[in-house]
């Protein structure tokens, strides 16, 4: 990609990792306040963290070397 940056590729990844982590955390305290307040659960919410956390979970940050 970026010859200045070593591992750009890498760091991509870590970087895509993280925020797909941070939306899923979100995600769940916003689930957890309103069933905690309002004794219901906002569906799309659920699903938008059940979705970044599949997310965050399946991009590989090791390089694989053959």
């Amino acid at each position: 990609m970026c010859k200045f940056i070593p591992n750009s590729d890498t760091m991509l990844k870590w970087i895509l990792k993280i925020l797909f982590a941070i939306g899923f955390i979100l995600c769940s305290i916003v689930v957890g306040i309103m069933y905690n307040k309002l004794s219901f659960i906002d569906w799309p919410y659920v699903v938008g963290a059940i979705v970044l956390l599949v997310a965050a979970i399946l991009i590989p940050v090791k390089n694989q070397t053959n």
